[in-house]
C-alpha cells in the first residue's frame, strides 16, 4: 500500500471550526422550525382572532335588546279594598306564571336594603363599569383549578340583572362573553342607581316573589320602605339560594345567612358594630300563616267581577283588544281600588256556601241563585254568583253574567215609572183588570194576558195592582206609553244593555220593543241581576241613577290614572215620582195583599217587588232599604220549573238582609215637599168626601192630585137608570135651586165608570 493510500484512510482531526459549523447547522434547522411554528401560530391566531372578533361583535349587537325602560312589564297588579279606617288593603294579587312582582322606585327602597345587596352580591359595584374583572378572572381560573371558594360567584349585579331579564343562563363560555359585553354596554347607558333599582325589582326572593316589594309583603307583611336592617338582611340573603335560605322552609339557614350579610355590611363599613349587634338580636317575625292563608284562598266572586269589568273598560275606553287588556291587567302592575265591603262580602259568601238557610223547594236538585248588594247610589258592596263552595277564578258569575227573564219585577221600572212621571196615573187611579185583544200578523186575535191568580177582578187602584202584581194593568200602561218609549228608558236611562233592540237570529227578527218584554219581563234573553239592582236604586235615592260600579279608579305602576269609574248620579225620574213609587213598593212588603210581605224587616223601612217568569223558571225579589239595594234570584241554568210551598225570594232576601241591618240606626227613605198624603175613595179613586163610605190613604204628587169624589154625593138623591143601554150603572141627576139664586134646575147623567184609566194619545 502506498503512503497516499495509507493517508487517505487516516481520520481527520476534529477542529473548533468543525464543531461550530455543526452547531450552526443544528440551530439553523431549529430556527427554521421555530420560525415556521411561529408563523403558523400567528396565522392561526389571526384566523382565531378574526373569528372571535366576528363572534364577539355579533353579541355586542345582541345586547341592544335590553332596555330598562320596559322592565316594568310583567309586574303584579293589586286589587285593593278599603278597611273601616278608610285605608286601602291588599285584597288580591294578580300575576301569571307563579311570579309575584311589584315595582318600587329607587327612593322607595331603604338604604339598608341597597347596602345589603351590594355588600353580599357585588362589593365593588359602585366602582366598576358593569364587570368586576378581578372577580371574573378569579372565577374563570377557579373553573379549572379550585384554588379558593368563590361562593358568591363571578357575576356582578349588572350581570345578574341581565341574566334575570334575558333568562340567558346557559353554562357556556360564549354566554359569559355575551353577558360581559352586555354588562359593559348597559353600564354606559344607565347609572348605577338605575341598574340597582332594576335588579332589586326583578331578582327572585323565593315563594314565587320577584322584587323587594313582593318579598317584603310576603315575608313581613309590610312595604319595602318599612323594612328594618335585620329584615332587609334576611330578605337579601335569600337571593343566592332561594330554596335553601327560604325563611318559611329553612328558618335556621336563613338566620345564618342573614348574619353573614350583616357581617359583610359591618366589614365594608355600611353599619356600625352597635347596629350589627342590634340587628343580629332582633326577632324576625315572618308572616307564614298569612301567606299560607292567601295562597289557599280562592278568588272571591267580587274579584271575578272586578277583573271582567276592568278588562271590558280597557277595551271600551282604551281601545285595547281583549287579549291585550287581559295581559295589561295581569302584567301591567296596575293598582285597582274597589268598592267592596269585605265584611258583607265574606258574610254573603259564607251564606251561599250551602242551602241550609235557603227556602225549601220540592225539586230534586236545588236551583242556583245570585245576589247583588249595592248602596242606594250604585256603589257595589258585595255579590255572589252561585250557591256552593267557589272552586276557581273567573267562573261564570250569575250575578253579572246571567241574563234571565225578570217577570213582574220589571213592572216598577217599566210600566209604573214613566206612567207616574208623566202624571198619567196616581196612587188611586182606577184601572180595569181585564185582558186586551192581542193581534199579531198571521195569527188569530187573542185575549191577553192572564194573571197568576185565576181570572180578572175588574176595576182596582194602582196601589192594589202593584201589591197583587196584576199583569193586565201594566200591559195597558205600557200600551199607552208605547213599548218604544219604555224600551228607551230602560236601555238608555237605566243602562240595561242586555235588552235587544233588533237582532236577527236564524233568520228570525228578535226585539224587546213589545208589550210582553216591556210590561211583563218576557224578554229575548232577559236582564242580569246586576242590571236589576242598578235600576231599583232610583226608588232608594230620590230618582237618580248611577250604573253600578265595582271600582273607583285604576292606576299603573307609576301612579298614572288609567281608568276612573263614572260615579256621576244622573236624574232619570223626578224626586216626586221616586217617592210615590217607593211608598207603593213599601205596600208590596207591608200591604194586606202584598206579594212580598215575607221580606218585611219590621224595624227598618223596606220596599221591594217580586217577579216570576213563565212556568216559575225564574224567581226574583229586589228589595230596598235606606241603607241597601239587594237583589236575589233563584233559577236553574237550564230552565226548569221551581216547585215550592212558600214563594222563596222574599224569604231568602230577609234571611240575608236582616243580619246586615242589626245595630243600624233607624233611617228613612228620601221625601219630597212635592208629595202629599191624602184620603181617597176606594170606589172612585178620587179624593174622599164625607159621603164616601170606603176610603184609603195614598200619596200624591202635588202636580197630579185627583179631584174630589162626586159619585157618592150625586148617587144619594138620584135614580138609577141606563139611558144608553150600555150596561153601565148611570144615574139621573136633579139639581134644585138650593142656593136661592134663581138658577134653573139641571138634569144629567153620570157614569160610575168615570174613574177608569182610559186615555189615548
Amino acid at each position: 500500500m502506498s503512503e497516499r493510500a495509507l493517508g487517505a484512510n487516516r481520520r481527520r482531526p476534529v477542529t473548533v471550526r468543525t464543531v461550530l459549523r455543526a452547531v450552526k447547522a443544528v440551530f439553523g434547522s431549529v430556527g427554521r422550525l421555530l420560525a415556521t411554528v411561529i408563523m403558523v401560530s400567528i396565522i392561526t391566531g389571526c384566523i382565531v382572532a378574526s373569528v372571535l372578533t366576528v363572534y364577539v361583535l355579533q353579541y355586542i349587537g345582541a345586547e341592544d335588546e335590553i332596555n330598562l325602560d320596559t322592565v316594568r312589564l310583567g309586574y303584579t297588579s293589586i286589587i285593593y279594598n278599603y278597611n273601616e279606617a278608610g285605608e286601602p288593603e291588599v285584597l288580591q294579587r294578580l300575576y301569571i306564571g307563579g311570579e309575584d312582582r311589584v315595582w318600587r322606585s329607587y327612593d322607595e327602597i331603604t338604604e339598608n336594603t341597597k347596602n345589603a345587596i351590594v355588600a353580599i352580591e357585588d362589593k365593588r359595584f359602585w366602582e366598576h363599569n358593569g364587570v368586576d374583572w378581578k372577580r371574573s378572572a378569579g372565577a374563570f381560573v377557579n373553573l379549572f383549578i379550585p384554588i379558593y371558594d368563590t361562593q358568591e360567584g363571578g357575576s356582578t349585579i349588572t350581570q345578574q340583572l341581565i341574566k334575570n331579564l334575558t333568562d340567558d343562563d346557559e353554562f357556556r363560555i360564549e354566554r359569559k362573553i355575551r353577558e360581559i359585553f352586555r354588562a359593559l354596554n348597559l353600564s354606559q347607558r344607565y347609572s348605577p342607581e338605575q341598574i340597582l333599582e332594576a335588579y332589586l325589582n326583578v331578582v327572585p326572593f323565593g315563594n314565587g316573589t320577584n322584587g323587594i316589594q313582593a318579598a317584603a309583603e310576603t315575608y313581613f307583611g309590610k312595604n319595602a320602605s318599612e323594612l328594618t336592617l335585620a329584615e332587609s338582611a334576611s330578605i337579601v340573603g335569600i337571593t343566592q339560594k332561594p330554596t335553601a335560605y327560604n325563611p318559611f322552609l329553612n328558618p335556621e339557614n336563613n338566620k345564618k345567612r342573614q348574619e353573614h350579610v350583616l357581617f359583610e355590611m359591618l366589614d365594608q363599613g355600611y353599619i356600625t358594630q352597635r347596629e350589627y349587634e342590634d340587628a343580629k338580636n332582633e326577632p324576625l317575625r315572618f308572616k307564614q300563616a298569612e301567606y299560607q292563608e292567601e295562597i289557599d284562598a280562592t278568588q272571591n266572586w267580587f274579584v271575578d267581577h272586578v277583573i271582567e269589568t276592568v278588562i271590558e273598560d280597557l277595551m271600551e275606553q282604551k281601545g285595547y283588544t281583549k287579549t291585550y287588556a287581559t295581559e295589561q291587567l295581569y302584567q301591567g302592575g296596575y293598582r285597582i281600588y274597589t268598592t267592596v265591603d269585605m265584611d258583607i262580602q265574606n258574610y254573603l259568601e259564607d251564606f251561599y256556601k250551602n242551602t241550609d238557610q235557603f227556602p225549601a223547594v220540592y225539586n230534586e236538585e236545588y236551583p242556583q241563585s245570585a245576589c247583588v248588594i249595592t248602596d242606594p247610589n250604585g256603589k257595589l258592596l258585595a255579590l255572589v254568583g252561585g250557591i256552593g263552595e267557589k272552586t276557581g277564578a273567573r267562573m261564570f258569575n250569575r250575578a253579572s253574567m246571567a241574563k234571565r227573564q225578570p217577570g213582574s219585577s220589571i213592572k216598577p221600572l217599566a210600566a209604573y215609572a214613566l206612567s207616574f212621571e208623566y202624571d198619567d196615573i196616581t196612587w188611586s187611579t182606577m184601572v180595569e183588570d181585564s185582558p186586551i185583544t192581542l193581534e199579531e200578523p198571521g195569527k188569530a186575535p187573542k185575549s191577553w194576558p192572564t194573571n197568576y191568580y185565576s181570572g180578572y177582578d175588574g176595576l182596582m187602584t194602582v196601589d192594589i195592582a202593584i201589591q197583587r202584581s196584576t199583569n193586565t194593568i201594566p200591559v195597558k200602561l205600557v200600551q199607552y206609553l208605547t213599548p218604544q218609549r219604555v224600551f228607551d228608558f230602560l236601555k238608555n236611562d237605566l243602562q240595561m244593555d242586555s235588552l235587544v233592540e233588533r237582532e236577527v237570529v236564524n233568520g228570525a227578527v228578535k226585539s224587546d220593543i213589545n208589550l210582553s218584554s216591556m210590561a211583563l219581563g218576557g224578554m229575548t234573553y232577559g236582564v242580569t241581576p246586576m242590571e236589576m239592582a242598578g235600576g231599583y236604586q232610583i226608588y232608594a235615592n230620590g230618582g237618580y241613577f248611577t250604573k253600578p260600579y265595582c271600582y273607583t279608579e285604576v292606576r299603573d305602576a307609576d301612579g298614572k290614572l288609567i281608568l276612573q269609574a263614572d260615579t256621576t248620579a244622573r236624574r232619570v225620574i223626578s224626586q216626586e215620582t221616586s217617592v210615590v213609587v217607593n211608598k207603593l213598593l213599601q205596600r208590596v212588603v207591608t200591604g194586606p195583599r202584598g206579594t212580598g210581605v215575607q221580606a218585611n224587616l219590621g224595624n227598618m223601612p223596606t220596599a221591594g217587588k217580586t217577579g216570576t217568569s213563565t212556568d216559575d223558571n225564574d224567581q226574583w225579589f229586589i228589595g230596598i232599604t235606606p241603607y241597601y239595594v239587594c237583589q236575589v234570584w233563584l233559577g236553574y241554568d237550564v230552565n226548569q220549573r221551581i216547585r215550592y210551598g212558600t214563594y222563596g225570594p222574599p224569604v231568602l232576601w230577609k234571611s240575608i238582609m236582616a243580619p246586615l241591618h242589626e245595630g243600624l240606626e233607624y233611617a228613612s227613605f228620601p221625601e219630597s215637599d212635592g208629595v202629599v198624603a191624602r184620603t181617597y175613595c176606594t170606589i172612585s179613586g178620587d179624593l174622599a168626601t164625607d159621603k164616601c163610605g170606603s176610603t184609603g190613604s195614598g200619596w200624591y204628587k202635588t202636580s197630579n192630585i185627583p179631584g174630589n169624589c162626586i159619585g157618592h154625593a150625586v148617587a144619594e138623591d138620584s135614580v138609577a137608570v141606563d139611558p144608553n143601554d150600555d150596561g153601565g150603572t148611570d144615574f139621573g141627576i136633579e139639581v134644585d135651586d138650593s142656593s136661592g139664586d134663581g138658577g134653573t134646575a139641571v138634569r144629567g147623567e153620570f157614569d160610575l165608570d168615570f174613574g177608569r184609566f182610559n186615555k189615548s194619545r
